[in-house]
Protein backbone atom coordinates (compact mmCIF):
# COMPACT_ATOMS: atom_id res chain seq x y z
CA UNK A 1 0.00 0.00 0.00
CA UNK A 2 1.39 3.08 1.24
CA UNK A 3 4.97 3.94 2.61
CA UNK A 4 5.14 5.59 6.18
CA UNK A 5 6.82 8.86 4.23
CA UNK A 6 3.51 9.06 2.08
CA UNK A 7 1.40 8.63 5.30
CA UNK A 8 3.30 11.02 7.36
CA UNK A 9 3.07 13.74 4.29
CA UNK A 10 -0.92 12.97 4.54
CA UNK A 11 -1.36 13.57 7.81
CA UNK A 12 0.83 16.49 7.65
CA UNK A 13 -0.95 17.86 4.86
CA UNK A 14 -4.55 17.59 6.27
CA UNK A 15 -2.92 19.36 10.08
CA UNK A 16 -2.09 22.26 7.53
CA UNK A 17 -5.14 22.79 5.82
CA UNK A 18 -7.09 22.53 8.93
CA UNK A 19 -4.84 24.95 10.56
CA UNK A 20 -5.56 27.02 7.66
CA UNK A 21 -8.72 27.06 7.44
CA UNK A 22 -9.27 27.79 11.27
CA UNK A 23 -6.68 30.87 11.13
CA UNK A 24 -8.86 32.24 8.03
CA UNK A 25 -11.85 31.40 10.22
CA UNK A 26 -10.39 33.26 13.21
CA UNK A 27 -8.86 36.47 10.86
CA UNK A 28 -12.75 36.68 9.07
CA UNK A 29 -14.58 36.50 12.74
CA UNK A 30 -12.36 39.50 13.84
CA UNK A 31 -12.92 42.04 11.13
CA UNK A 32 -16.69 41.79 11.57
CA UNK A 33 -16.46 42.43 15.00
CA UNK A 34 -18.03 46.36 15.77
CA UNK A 35 -15.49 48.70 17.10
CA UNK A 36 -15.86 52.43 18.48
CA UNK A 37 -12.97 53.56 19.81
CA UNK A 38 -13.45 57.04 21.65
CA UNK A 39 -10.51 59.75 22.39
CA UNK A 40 -10.50 63.05 23.73
CA UNK A 41 -6.44 65.37 22.92
CA UNK A 42 -6.26 68.51 24.54
CA UNK A 43 -3.30 70.95 24.18
CA UNK A 44 -2.46 72.12 27.55
CA UNK A 45 0.71 73.91 26.90
CA UNK A 46 3.15 74.53 24.32
CA UNK A 47 6.87 76.18 23.77
CA UNK A 48 9.10 76.58 20.77
CA UNK A 49 13.21 76.68 22.07
CA UNK A 50 16.35 76.72 19.48
CA UNK A 51 18.76 74.09 19.97
CA UNK A 52 20.85 71.53 18.36
CA UNK A 53 20.49 67.91 18.19
CA UNK A 54 21.64 65.81 20.97
CA UNK A 55 23.60 63.60 18.34
CA UNK A 56 24.99 65.62 16.25
CA UNK A 57 26.72 68.55 17.74
CA UNK A 58 28.54 70.30 14.72
CA UNK A 59 24.79 69.72 13.37
CA UNK A 60 22.59 73.66 12.80
CA UNK A 61 20.65 74.76 15.12
CA UNK A 62 16.75 74.27 14.39
CA UNK A 63 13.83 75.18 16.87
CA UNK A 64 11.97 72.97 18.51
CA UNK A 65 8.27 72.52 19.39
CA UNK A 66 7.75 71.27 23.65
CA UNK A 67 3.96 70.44 23.84
CA UNK A 68 2.14 68.70 26.98
CA UNK A 69 -1.15 67.61 26.59
CA UNK A 70 -4.38 65.84 27.86
CA UNK A 71 -5.33 62.43 26.76
CA UNK A 72 -8.67 60.78 27.39
CA UNK A 73 -9.25 57.88 25.85
CA UNK A 74 -11.06 54.32 25.65
CA UNK A 75 -9.84 51.95 23.15
CA UNK A 76 -11.21 48.85 25.19
CA UNK A 77 -13.73 48.42 22.01
CA UNK A 78 -10.57 47.23 19.76
CA UNK A 79 -9.43 44.11 22.15
CA UNK A 80 -11.24 41.08 21.07
CA UNK A 81 -9.95 37.16 21.13
CA UNK A 82 -7.59 37.73 18.15
CA UNK A 83 -5.92 40.84 19.54
CA UNK A 84 -1.97 40.32 20.44
CA UNK A 85 -1.73 44.26 21.33
CA UNK A 86 -2.81 48.01 20.23
CA UNK A 87 -0.04 50.20 19.40
CA UNK A 88 -1.60 53.95 19.59
CA UNK A 89 0.42 57.14 19.08
CA UNK A 90 -0.10 61.14 18.71
CA UNK A 91 0.25 63.03 15.78
CA UNK A 92 0.84 66.91 15.55
CA UNK A 93 -0.04 67.44 11.69
CA UNK A 94 0.41 71.06 10.20
CA UNK A 95 0.73 73.05 6.79
CA UNK A 96 4.53 74.21 5.99
CA UNK A 97 6.12 76.85 4.12
CA UNK A 98 8.18 73.48 1.93
CA UNK A 99 5.14 70.68 2.20
CA UNK A 100 1.56 71.49 2.11
CA UNK A 101 0.85 68.99 4.78
CA UNK A 102 3.21 68.02 7.73
CA UNK A 103 2.72 65.55 10.38
CA UNK A 104 5.16 64.38 13.18
CA UNK A 105 4.69 62.18 16.13
CA UNK A 106 5.08 63.15 19.62
CA UNK A 107 4.07 60.49 21.64
CA UNK A 108 3.41 56.58 21.61
CA UNK A 109 2.15 53.51 23.62
CA UNK A 110 2.15 49.80 23.08
CA UNK A 111 -1.27 48.20 24.82
CA UNK A 112 -0.32 45.01 25.54
CA UNK A 113 -3.81 44.07 26.93
CA UNK A 114 -7.71 45.01 27.40
CA UNK A 115 -7.10 47.00 31.01
CA UNK A 116 -4.39 49.39 29.77
CA UNK A 117 -7.13 50.51 26.93
CA UNK A 118 -8.38 53.07 29.36
CA UNK A 119 -5.76 56.00 29.16
CA UNK A 120 -6.08 58.95 30.93
CA UNK A 121 -3.25 61.02 30.77
CA UNK A 122 -2.94 65.14 32.46
CA UNK A 123 -0.22 67.40 31.44
CA UNK A 124 1.83 65.03 29.87
CA UNK A 125 4.54 66.13 27.97
CA UNK A 126 5.73 64.58 24.37
CA UNK A 127 8.02 62.47 24.25
CA UNK A 128 9.61 63.41 21.03
CA UNK A 129 10.00 67.14 20.24
CA UNK A 130 9.25 67.93 16.71
CA UNK A 131 11.78 70.41 14.38
CA UNK A 132 10.33 71.13 10.85
CA UNK A 133 12.51 70.44 7.78
CA UNK A 134 13.15 74.34 7.31
CA UNK A 135 14.63 74.58 10.60
CA UNK A 136 12.18 77.28 11.86
CA UNK A 137 8.95 76.31 13.78
CA UNK A 138 7.98 79.33 15.94
CA UNK A 139 4.48 80.81 14.77
CA UNK A 140 2.89 77.91 12.85
CA UNK A 141 -0.99 77.92 12.49
CA UNK A 142 -3.59 75.48 12.36
CA UNK A 143 -1.85 72.44 14.29
CA UNK A 144 -3.93 69.79 15.24
CA UNK A 145 -2.90 66.81 17.30
CA UNK A 146 -5.09 63.13 16.69
CA UNK A 147 -4.77 60.03 18.41
CA UNK A 148 -4.26 56.98 15.51
CA UNK A 149 -4.15 53.06 16.46
CA UNK A 150 -2.88 50.05 14.75
CA UNK A 151 -4.73 46.82 16.36
CA UNK A 152 -2.04 43.82 15.91
CA UNK A 153 -3.99 40.69 16.09
CA UNK A 154 -2.67 36.79 16.12
CA UNK A 155 -4.22 36.05 13.10
CA UNK A 156 -5.17 38.36 9.95
CA UNK A 157 -3.99 41.67 8.59
CA UNK A 158 -3.22 45.05 11.09
CA UNK A 159 -6.07 47.30 11.10
CA UNK A 160 -5.72 50.52 11.67
CA UNK A 161 -7.69 54.17 12.26
CA UNK A 162 -7.77 57.27 14.08
CA UNK A 163 -10.10 59.40 16.47
CA UNK A 164 -10.10 62.40 18.95
CA UNK A 165 -8.95 65.30 16.51
CA UNK A 166 -7.92 68.68 18.81
CA UNK A 167 -8.81 72.11 17.81
CA UNK A 168 -6.18 73.91 16.03
CA UNK A 169 -3.94 75.84 17.73
CA UNK A 170 -0.51 78.63 17.24
CA UNK A 171 2.13 78.11 18.19
CA UNK A 172 4.20 81.26 20.38
CA UNK A 173 7.06 83.19 18.92
CA UNK A 174 10.33 81.77 19.79
CA UNK A 175 11.86 82.11 23.55
CA UNK A 176 15.25 82.83 25.10
CA UNK A 177 18.02 81.45 24.14
CA UNK A 178 18.38 78.06 25.89
CA UNK A 179 20.65 75.04 25.64
CA UNK A 180 17.83 72.19 24.40
CA UNK A 181 18.92 68.39 23.80
CA UNK A 182 16.38 67.10 21.70
CA UNK A 183 16.44 63.36 21.51
CA UNK A 184 14.88 61.25 19.17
Amino acid sequence: MHSSLVRVQSVFSFFTTVTFCVAAFIALSTVLSPTNPTATVDVRKFRVIKGRAHQYYASKVQEYAFINFDLDADLGSLFNWNTKQVFTYISASYPGSKFSENEAVIWDAILPHRSASRLHLKNERAKYNINDITGKFSDRENITLSLYWNVQPHVGVLTWGSVGLSEAFTLPPLEGKEKVSAKN
